[in-house]
């Protein structure tokens, strides 16, 4: 009973239908032994929350231990009946130990309360104790007082326990929860629980008079439920947020406000809603998903991951980031991250998807989102270079502008020099509440048209460095400089282009960076050399599409795969593209024009 849910509340209801209910809950040394961590809350805190369960008569801590620790207390208690639910974990050996001592043994089905979902111990992290309703409202009835607290109460802890007891000292207490659409309307994602659940979970307080799901919206949605209420006092924590709003109200309505502390029961840490999460999240990662589903996922095709991870199309510039390249001349890439397109995203066409297989055998079809865009990208770069590098099995190197632009949304510009693999600078443009970076996206996304080339463009075992004259000794060294800078020169153009929405350069651009690829890496224009009948073929195929026919064309990949064209009109079989502009890893801030 460490994640304390709904679910546990409503099996506690059906065990405490056969006779007075005893609860014997785990020793925090004996779960940490079965389950290799720590529980989220001690057993003295998951105690206190077990006792505050009204159907319990008696709660403590199993003395015995492994996977059969109640036996102990079973021995001890002597039942007249064990009350377990039909998927408790071995079941043979709990029939054996009641067969062995006489005990009756009932298995429930699991079933919620009506109207809520189904729960397991896997949802939340909350214990409570048996209320004694009754007996609290005619101690507090006779004081003649109401008392109003509100909240969220979604990861219910010890601490909003304790906050309930507290605030019930000063009268009748009535509980406001926020709605679930409020919630989601404030805090940009829906609760962990729905209004029902949590309302279910309120209501079996001790202490709680009554409760129910604010009829207000906002901040202060409690301000209508105040108003029909009238408490005679308000009951928040001195940390509650928007407090001078708070105070503004209670003074209108001529209501007290008492602020309290936040102030554990004795013994116990002190909780609040983000130290829960914080939590939780360290128990992800200490426990991570169970082996079996992590090995399903190695299983899976890369397709099943095609929504989950991002693509780019390396838009110019293609080359410069390899270190044999721009050690002869600086120069940039441009890349743009884009929404899945059942069209376009696929395999062997110059989309990073090399990398976007590791990418997926890395985090195991995660995305990780804890990291920075570039942290994430060097990470993938290193993990798929070190073949490349350590063991010398692969003869070619990954360019970053591959991994850069699978993490970085939106258009970005790599720039890089001096014979390094990583760009020394980072442009990213993704600011869709710039006026002027809103229209670039709208122009680029207009006059970027994707073209499939209808026969096979790429010959079995491809190399599109079979002849590389940057590296060809016979080559003179102002000779590769040339080369290079002309590439240099056209992803320039490229970026300028696009930043200034000059359609015309834009397409000649691309045609330039088509020119540079050829001199540089023939094999890049025509991956079919020595097969003249191939070669006329795709280049007729091109020719149809580059200038003067549209703006300006380019391979989206070596050797083909689509053909990027420029156009300010229509395109003969153009795709559409749409930019990415949705975070990653961890939102990084767009820079300025």
């Amino acid at each position: 009973f460490d994640l304390l849910h709904s679910g546990h509340v409503e099996f506690f209801r059906d065990a405490a239908k056969h006779g007075k209910l005893y609860v014997r809950i785990g020793a925090d040394a004996n779960i940490q032994a079965l389950k290799h961590h720590k529980p989220m809350y001690s057993e003295s805190e998951r105690l206190f929350m077990v006792k505050n369960i009204k159907w319990v008569y008696d709660a403590a801590v199993s003395k015995g231990s492994g996977v059969y620790d109640f036996e102990t207390d079973m021995k001890e208690i002597k039942p007249d009946i064990y009350f377990v639910n039909e998927d408790a974990s071995k079941m043979e050996g709990r029939i054996k130990i009641c067969k062995d001592l006489g005990i009756e043994m009932k298995i429930a089905p699991r079933k919620p309360s009506e109207g809520l979902e189904i729960r397991s111990s896997t949802s939340m992290k909350s214990r409570l104790r048996e209320m004694i309703a009754s007996e609290e409202k005619s101690k507090v009835a006779s004081a003649g007082k109401k008392v109003l607290v509100s909240g969220c109460f979604d990861l219910l802890h010890s601490g909003h326990v304790q906050f309930f007891h507290e605030a019930s000292q000063h009268g009748l207490l009535y509980v406001r929860i926020g709605s679930d659409k409020n919630i989601e309307a404030l805090k940009h994602h829906k609760p962990m629980y729905s209004e029902e659940e949590r309302l279910f979970m309120v209501k079996n307080i001790k202490g709680v008079f009554d409760a129910g799901v604010s009829k207000g919206s906002g901040v202060y949605d409690f301000e209508t439920d105040m108003k029909e209420i009238k408490p005679d006092f308000y009951f928040v924590n001195e940390d509650g947020s928007k407090m001078d709003g708070r105070v503004k109200i209670c003074k209108e309505l001529g209501i007290k406000m008492i602020i309290a502390p936040r102030k554990p029961n004795e013994g116990l840490a002190v909780r609040s809603s983000t130290s829960m999460k914080a939590r939780m999240k360290e128990m992800l990662l200490e426990e991570g998903e169970d082996r079996e589903s992590e090995v399903k996922k190695q299983e899976l095709p890369v397709s099943a991951f095609n929504k989950v991870y991002p693509w780019r199309f390396c838009f110019a510039g293609g080359w410069m980031d390899l270190a044999w390249c721009n050690a002869l001349h600086p120069g940039c890439a441009v890349t743009i991250n884009i929404k899945y397109n059942p069209k376009i995203c696929r395999d062997y066409c110059g989309l990073a998807t090399s990398s976007r297989k590791v990418a997926i055998k890395l985090w195991n079809g995660r995305i990780p989102v804890h990291l920075e865009p570039e942290k994430a990208a060097r990470l993938l770069w290193g993990a798929e270079n070190f073949d490349a590098f350590a063991t010398r099995d692969r003869p070619y190197i990954a360019g970053s502008q591959d991994h850069c632009g699978l993490f970085f949304p939106g258009v970005n510009k790599l720039c890089y020099k001096d014979g390094k693999h990583w760009p020394f600078k980072i442009i990213n443009l993704n600011d869709t509440k710039d006026a002027k970076q809103q229209e670039i996206f709208k122009w680029l996304e207009s006059v970027l048209h994707i073209v499939d080339i209808p026969f096979v463009s790429r010959p079995k075992g491809y190399s599109s460095q079979t002849i590389n004259y940057l590296k060809d000794p016979k080559v003179s060294h102002f000779d590769k400089v040339r080369m290079v800078k002309a590439l240099s020169d056209a992803s320039e153009l490229a970026w300028d282009s696009i930043v200034k929405m000059d359609v015309d350069k834009l397409g000649k651009a691309l045609s330039d960076t088509m020119k540079a690829w050829g001199t540089m890496l023939p094999y890049t224009v025509n991956p079919h050399h020595g097969d003249e009948a191939k070669s006329m073929q795709l280049k007729q195929f091109v020719s149809k599409y580059d200038r003067p026919n549209t703006k300006g064309c380019l391979f989206s990949g070596a050797g083909g795969g689509f053909l990027m064209v420029i156009n300010d009109k229509p395109v003969e079989n153009g795709i559409k593209i749409s930019i990415n502009h949705d975070p990653i890893c961890r939102p990084h801030p767009s820079d300025k024009i």
